[in-house]
């Protein structure tokens, strides 16, 4: 039985670097493997008093300090304003105080970091000025603020990959790049384009190119093809999930 016993648990374990769902028996419970990395924008500011942001692709039960800090800093030995739990994971909203010592400030980095020893962490920085958005491409377009980001949705081995775009500029044309893990994607092969129409949020699916075919890892980068400098990167396990 013990031998038994082993053997499911060696293979709930390779499910699990799968991404596939894992049942172990006797449980009623079934787990998701986690990928990608957690990343969250900014929603609204109310000058010195708090910011509001909503995350995307967070980890299930987690728990993550809540840092602020000077612009260029990533929040990285900031001021602690408060814990958060991630919960299910996924997308959830959030509002945070700015600390004191951070008031009147024009920019501010935030950074959400997890205290489970995850190792998960997320950053992003917000002009100290009431309004929907910051980040740091505000200031390029008309009626745009923050900047594009994206997390992955879906991997078919070797074959194709699916992203969700949070926060994308309208009316704006997009290369889709792949490369090695570690590049963020830069001077990666080409794969496709796409527009972002009335911009926001797009399902996408893309081909894995075939120089990145049976990498365990790839990134992913999509990057304005029209000259006024937006991008967003991410990456991911080249292997079949959900």
């Amino acid at each position: 039985m013990k031998y038994l016993i082993s053997f499911l648990l060696a293979f709930s374990l390779l499910l699990a670097s799968a991404g596939l769902a894992i049942y172990l028996p006797g449980s009623s419970q079934v787990a998701y493997a986690y990928s990608g990395i957690p990343t969250f924008s900014i929603v609204s500011v109310k000058t010195d008093v708090t910011v509001s942001i909503k995350t995307n692709n967070f980890p299930a039960s987690d728990t993550f300090k809540v840092l602020m800090g000077k612009i260029g800093t990533k929040g990285i030995g900031g001021y602690y304003v408060d814990t958060i739990s991630s919960g299910s994971g996924g997308s959830f909203s959030a509002t945070f105080d700015i600390p004191d010592e951070l008031k009147g400030l024009k920019q501010i980095s935030i950074r959400l970091q997890s205290t489970t020893g995850s190792g998960y962490y997320t950053y992003n920085w917000f002009y100290n000025k009431a309004g929907k958005s910051g980040g740091s491409s505000g200031s390029k377009s008309k009626g745009y603020s923050g900047y594009p980001t994206f997390y992955i949705s879906s991997v078919a081995r070797n074959k194709s990959v699916t992203i969700k775009t949070s926060n994308l500029p309208p009316h704006n044309e997009f290369k889709v790049l792949m490369n090695k893990m570690g590049t963020k994607g830069i001077n990666g092969t080409q794969v496709d384009t796409f527009s972002t129409g009335s911009g926001g949020s797009q399902t996408l699916k893309f081909n894995i190119s075939d120089s990145m075919k049976n990498q365990k890892r790839i990134a992913i980068r999509i990057q304005s093809i029209s000259g006024i400098g937006y991008f967003a990167y991410n990456w991911f396990y080249n292997s079949s999930y959900p």
